[in-house]
């Protein structure tokens, strides 16, 4: 027995319950397994080594499974000797040990999965027996007491839990009447929300509620698997339920507050609202991150999680600005748990019957891909994926409420869309913008790879064809998704509508922008055609200015709007005006005269002026409102000293203006190296 007692440490007690291996099977004892014979896990003897006078060698080692209450104390010990920040916690996955995730074809996988199908052929079984047991999912997750979890974990929980309605440090209400559409995110905030207020319902003594019960219970559901469910009712009653809340449904809460899920649902009214006095987005970030890093302790990922971590990232390209760290960062997490999930590489299936769980799982994607290619424009830094390696299809352009309605209704939805996917009663559903600006971020892509590549070797002719597949894409896309001015003047047009056009429109012009710039490098001859791109695009983001009493639920976006847009085509019409290339009216568009560029310069200083100098962007609003205004200077009263213009303008500037980002930033004239 000393054997025995030496080992403690290593050995299970008698009298704890056996343990389970991956697969479900108990755990054998070290001599059983060691000669590969049957063990009947007798404690704390096994049958067979009684028969073989092995008593004291008869021992249950801690192998590949974790003991849970070790799995604490370990816990315990690494909380009271670390500090810890929220950033850092690392998931416990639920049984302590990290998922492998996808794997992709040159891993072990493939080989293994391929062996396995033949071995099961061969012994007379089908091709799909059984899983394997190393990727088993259906094993149970041991459930932890709330006092059983770090240190961290437990003051996180508490601090989300009481910003809730009607606890300690409220910060919001439930407004139930307000949502008047049925997208699906509504549907489920609207469960989320009634199942939050049962739960957090007082006792009728007065007391209560027992948080700490509350958010044991939340932890617990959110080390659960989250499975793919084709019913969409059953799918989100694995969040929305009393009984099934996890840390994801309640950042969900965050995130319809801010109106984060999309463009289209963003202008849709909200279920949450602040308590006066309480709004503020530092507020939101601080929630959500806590809401994700406490999904993220107890589970790798899962679609909930990640599109939760998407809206997390587009709060803090609005709070931080599109160009900080925060939101770089961040952006970085959501493609490596998009990739870590294998959520890239969804095959297509063949017949393809989409549901409420596959379609969210493409939208997420896409929306995911289509960010990327945008902060690299804007920022100029390389892409995090690339569209050689995220083969997802696009999703199908239906409405939520065909989703979540029952199967009869949804099949005759699909067998309505076109043969390219599109729906045919000329309606823009939240699916209709994310497919078409995924569509667009794929040629934009492909002008990023280009203007960031280390080794530039490219002809004229291979990007005008890119230039031609970019107006053939465009084009292609619904009419109801083609802008035209007049939809400005109609003011019984919905704001929806009128909006995602004209996002998709500024898409293709910047598209076309960066390649006739390209162009120009390159040596190709200047035509006129980067002039007329940067009045429409300069005109066209005005156009949202002029209009912001109609697009007031949109100001958050009209910074970057102004950096991504307004700015490049802003210093390409100044060096119009210190160096014209044409006289009277613009030969490719009869709109574009000198006075004309100078109208739109003065709308763009007032544009730029009304961000405040404290926002994201500031600072670069700032800069390029200085410039502009100098242009104008000089157009309007000539130079003082009879000096060139960029003399002129250079005079008493304080520094030299660099954006750093590549071919957006066409203000490069005033730099000091030119």
């Amino acid at each position: 027995m000393s054997s025995m007692s030496d080992n403690t440490s290593e050995n299970i007690n008698d009298n704890e319950a056996p343990l389970r291996r991956l697969n479900g099977r108990l755990q054998a004892c070290d001599q059983c397994r060691a000669r590969k014979v049957a063990c009947d896990h007798t404690r704390p003897v096994c049958t067979r080594c009684l028969k073989r006078n092995q008593a004291s060698e008869c021992t249950y080692t801690v192998g590949a499974v974790l003991q849970p209450r070790r799995r604490v104390r370990r816990q315990k010990a690494k909380v009271a000797n670390t500090t810890l920040n929220p950033v850092d916690l690392r998931p416990a996955n639920g049984l302590g040990s990290p998922s492998s995730g996808y794997m992709g074809f040159t891993s072990h996988a493939p080989v293994y999965e391929q062996t396995k199908r033949s071995l099961s052929l061969l012994q007379g079984q089908g091709p799909d027996a059984g899983p394997s047991p190393s990727f088993s999912v259906d094993r149970a997750t041991p459930r932890l007491a709330f006092n059983q979890l770090p240190h961290l974990v437990r003051h996180m929980s508490i601090y989300v839990l009481e910003a809730l309605p009607g606890q300690s440090n409220e910060q919001i209400v439930f407004n139930h009447e307000a949502g008047q559409r049925n997208g699906w995110r509504q549907d489920a905030l609207a469960r989320i929300t009634r199942s939050v207020q049962e739960l957090l319902e007082k006792n009728p003594d007065g007391t209560g509620p027992d948080l700490e019960r509350i958010a044991e219970m939340i932890c617990n559901n959110s080390a659960q698997p989250f499975p793919d469910i084709d019913d969409p009712h059953r799918w989100m009653s694995q969040f929305c339920d009393t009984s099934s809340l996890r840390w994801e449904s309640i950042g969900l809460i965050w995130e319809g507050l801010e109106r984060l899920g999309d463009v289209v649902t963003a202008l849709w009214p909200s279920r949450i609202q602040w308590l006066p006095g309480k709004a503020s987005q530092d507020v939101s970030r601080t929630y959500m991150t806590y809401c994700v890093d406490l999904a993220r302790h107890f589970c790798e990922g899962n679609p909930l999680l990640l599109d939760l971590h998407r809206c997390r990232t587009t709060l803090l390209s609005m709070v931080d600005g599109d160009a900080a760290g925060s939101c770089w960062y961040s952006h970085g997490a959501d493609v490596a748990m998009m990739t870590f999930m294998g959520l890239h590489a969804l095959d297509q299936e063949t017949p393809y019957m989409p549901t409420l769980c596959s379609e969210h799982r493409r939208r997420v994607v896409a929306q995911i891909f289509y960010t990327d290619k945008w902060c690299v424009a804007f920022s100029g830094r390389p892409p995090l994926i690339h569209r050689r390696f995220c083969k997802t299809p696009l999703p199908l352009d239906l409405a939520d409420e065909d989703l979540v309605a029952d199967e009869a209704t949804l099949r005759k939805a699909v067998s309505e869309l076109d043969d390219r996917g599109w729906n045919t009663k000329g309606q823009i559903y939240p699916a209709t913008l994310i497919r078409a600006r995924r569509m667009l971020a794929s040629t934009l892509e492909e002008v990023m790879e280009i203007a960031l590549s280390c080794v530039v070797c490219i002809t004229l002719d291979e990007l005008r064809n890119i230039q031609t597949r970019e107006l053939e894409t465009f084009a292609a896309l619904p009419a109801h998704l083609q802008y035209s001015p007049h939809l400005l003047l109609d003011p019984e047009l919905d704001t929806v509508s009128v909006y995602a056009r004209m996002l998709l429109r500024l898409s293709h012009l910047q598209t076309m922008f960066l390649l006739e710039r390209l162009l120009l490098l390159n040596g190709s001859l200047d035509e006129g055609n980067l002039l007329l791109f940067s009045f429409e695009m300069l005109t066209l983001t005005l156009a949202l200015w002029t209009h912001k009493d109609r697009f007031a639920d949109m100001r958050r976006n009209f910074e970057w709007l102004l950096i991504a847009h307004a700015a490049p085509a802003g210093g390409i019409l100044c060096l119009e005006l210190l160096n014209p290339t044409f006289t009277g009216k613009h030969p490719g568009d009869a709109r574009i005269t000198r006075s004309s560029i100078i109208q739109n310069l003065s709308l763009l200083v007032g544009f730029l002026d009304w961000v405040r100098p404290s926002a994201p962007n500031g600072d670069l609003c700032m800069d390029c409102k200085v410039i502009i205004q100098r242009v104008l200077d000089y157009t309007l009263n000539g130079s003082l000293d009879g000096n060139s213009p960029r003399a002129a303008l250079a005079f008493d500037f304080p520094e030299p203006l660099d954006f750093n980002f590549e071919l957006l930033d066409t203000f490069d004239w005033l730099h000091t190296d030119i």
